[in-house]
């Protein structure tokens, strides 16, 4: 009786496995099919144009032309086909680029949920998410417990929590002041300078077509010139202000962190609008100085393309404000209805997580290096923190990806009905790096392959590849090190170098397209090594700062590590653990 529920029960749970599997299977069987059929027709349209090309006869045609047509309107049409062969000799020198250009794949939005989503439909995952929920509760009751014999009361350890939300309303103040400054602001000076602009475009008459029409004319190069700089100039203010401001009140941690993220997203946002909708702007202004000729024109005559204002309306823009994407569209494919037991579980999944990598930098972290000074330090000693910071280091990886690329995200595409939830992808099946930085955060990695790859490849062409590339991870990981050095309050580029050039160096030395598990392998421990070294150094170096005078006085401090000159001095900083809550920031 037991084997046969046994074996009921592992034909069940097959049985699950194999649905989720042929999910997995149809989905990625239908993506080739939809890329291959594409590839076929466009194949086959381009043999088409080329095969009527070739069997149309040119002679005919100049004969009939000769009968119907004057002297006067054949050197007319020559003149017109004289001047686009010569444009298009002009245009074969920029044919590589062009080329490339057409072969970027365009960001497709559809409905689809995230994979987490798929699999945490089978019961056997769900296990997994119930281990590490049961770990944080081992966790939280061991620091419970812990403080009730050590301190004969019960203590959380919610101190550093408490510190690092002492100024939460200054930083909703100055978040709001980012939010208008990017929403209101940007929105308003985009939408009175595609408009104005259309006041220095001359008219085109139909009968007044020359080569001079096709020109700007100088005031509208002003013009926009002026904006772009001052575009350029916003950018700069948008960046100073709010660090002068986080330096100057001496914000906590997670607040200068939130702060930090929240202004580049800022920015990727109104980027991301002023970059597809200046050329529709654009495109707009061409169409409004042939106005008189396209009001001729019959309806089916008009370009599908062609933008109907020059600036979307500002409902748009606040939606793609607060959507969890930052490529811009008119519209998304939207959900039905919103499902708030879902929105609630996946924030109150979030806050576990947050509490889960708080408790495990409380355990394993603040211990350890705690009372920092350099003459305690040896090799071994370096060795043995980089590799017991390994475990707590992937632990906090799975702690954010969990708690923010799929739960958070989640949460806010429901509430504002996103239906494309392809938030990441498979990421932890990567056996190259370059899969890896594709597919753990394709929100953030969308933005950086239109805006800023295909740009770059536009401007610098095929033969500077590598150029592009080398210019998406340098920013990336600039932009990496510009949030964690200003929110710790000191320059220790451990993340850029792993990230800029022993990333890159790796990307280029590994093979893109192979299916061998030793690459996965290699690809997850160098993860968790380069996790424990960033958690170690950056805690040897910010409790330096805490025990440890400083070498250099004024601003050259903040870029000299100060681990690698800390000596034993009579005024090194003992914390109390029972210190009153206003000493508690020099205890983290």
């Amino acid at each position: 009786m037991a084997s046969s529920e046994q074996r009921s029960y592992e034909r069940s749970a097959g049985a699950e496995f194999r649905y989720v599997d042929r999910t997995v299977l149809i989905h990625n069987a239908v993506e080739r099919f939809r890329s291959e059929m594409l590839n076929y027709i466009s194949g086959r349209l381009e043999e088409f144009s080329s095969e009527m090309k070739q069997t149309t006869d040119i002679s005919s045609i100049d004969s009939i032309k000769q009968l119907i047509m004057s002297a006067l309107d054949l050197a007319a049409i020559n003149k017109i086909e004289n001047e686009s062969s010569s444009s298009s000799s002009i245009d074969q020198q920029n044919n590589d680029n062009k080329k490339v250009s057409i072969a970027f794949p365009i960001k497709t939005f559809r409905i689809r949920s995230s994979i987490l989503t798929e699999l945490l439909e089978v019961s056997h995952f769900r296990s997994i998410r119930q281990i590490f929920i049961s770990i944080l509760v081992i966790v939280f009751l061991q620091v419970a417990i812990t403080d009730l014999f050590e301190l004969g009361t019960i203590d959380f350890r919610l101190d550093v929590i408490l510190w690092n939300f002492s100024n939460l309303s200054a930083c909703l103040r100055l978040w709001l002041y980012l939010f208008v400054s990017a929403c209101i602001g940007v929105y308003c000076c985009f939408h009175f300078w595609a408009y104005k602009r259309l006041s220095f475009i001359p008219i085109v008459s139909s009968l007044n077509t020359t080569e001079k029409s096709n020109k700007k004319p100088t005031s509208l190069l002003i013009f926009d010139s002026i904006w772009f700089t001052l575009y350029c100039l916003y950018i700069g203010l948008f960046l100073f202000f709010p660090v002068h401001y986080i330096l100057a009140e001496n914000y906590p941690i997670v607040t200068r962190i939130i702060i930090l993220i929240e202004q580049v997203r800022f920015l990727m946002k109104s980027h991301a609008f002023v970059r597809e909708n200046a050329p529709h702007a654009i495109r707009y202004g061409q169409i409004y100085s042939q106005k008189d000729q396209t009001e001729n024109k019959s309806n089916d005559q008009q370009t599908y393309s062609n933008p109907h204002s020059p600036c979307p309306e500002f409902s748009k823009y606040i939606y793609f404000i607060f959507a969890p994407t930052l490529i811009y569209r008119d519209s998304y494919p939207r959900t039905s209805s919103i499902r708030w037991n879902y929105v609630i579980s996946q924030l109150a999944q979030f806050v576990a997580a947050a509490f889960f990598g708080y408790y495990l930098f409380y355990r394993f972290c603040l211990p350890v290096f705690r009372y920092f000074k350099s003459e305690h330090v040896t090799l071994k000693i370096f060795v043995l923190s980089i590799l017991n910071c390994t475990l707590p280091g992937a632990l906090l990886l799975f702690c954010a990806f969990y708690g923010f690329l799929h739960c958070w995200l989640n949460a806010f595409a429901e509430m504002l009905r996103f239906a494309d939830r392809q938030f990441y992808s498979d990421w932890w099946t990567a056996t190259s790096w370059t899969t890896y930085y594709r597919t753990w955060n394709i929100v953030v990695h969308d933005w950086l392959y239109t805006y800023i790859y295909r740009d770059c490849h536009k401007l610098f062409g095929v033969k500077y590849r590598l150029v592009s590339m080398y210019a998406v991870i340098f920013l990336s990981a600039c932009v990496h090190e510009y949030i964690l050095s200003l929110s710790f309050g000191y320059l220790y580029p451990v993340l850029f170098l792993q990230f800029a050039i022993l990333g890159f160096v790796s990307m280029l030395i590994l093979p893109q397209r192979t299916q061998n598990i030793a690459f996965n392998i290699f690809i997850w421990t160098s993860l968790f090594v380069g996790l424990g070294m960033q958690m170690c150094l950056y805690s040897i170096e910010w409790y330096a700062r805490q025990n440890c005078p400083r070498v250099v006085n004024g601003p050259l401090d903040y870029f000299i590590p100060r681990s690698f000159f800390c000596h034993d001095v009579n005024d090194t900083l003992i914390i109390d653990t029972k210190s009153s809550m206003k000493y508690n920031h020099f205890e983290l």
